[in-house]
């Protein structure tokens, strides 16, 4: 009777025991869930953010070669009105000498 009281006293140590590992292991198990659910989460908001900021970059350049495209016609218009420009600036020169020499000639001859 003894034997059969200290191994059922043991068998209940032995569950007791068991049964606290167990829980502890769940526990532990479930915080280190918790965790990783929470990382996995703010690793995909991340994931997340750095694709909107690569898609606004990739907008941001599109409008920088389009600012960049816009100036150089822009500049391509200016030089061509300044060729235009130069080249009406000596033509009215070129008359004006012109009709200084006319002046010039017929106040000789006359």
């Amino acid at each position: 009777m003894y034997t059969k009281a200290s191994l059922k006293t043991s068998n209940q140590k032995i569950e007791h025991v068991w049964k606290t590992q167990q829980e502890q292991r769940q526990k532990l198990n479930h915080e280190y869930s918790q965790q990783f659910l929470t990382l996995f989460q703010q690793w995909d908001i991340d994931v997340q953010k750095a694709e909107e900021q690569e898609e606004k970059l990739a907008s941001m350049e599109e409008l920088e070669k389009n600012h960049e495209n816009l100036l150089a016609g822009a500049q391509n218009e200016l030089r061509k009105e300044m060729a235009m420009l130069q080249k009406k600036i000596m033509m009215d020169t070129q008359q004006q000498e012109m009709a200084t020499v006319r002046k010039s000639l017929q106040s000789m001859l006359f």
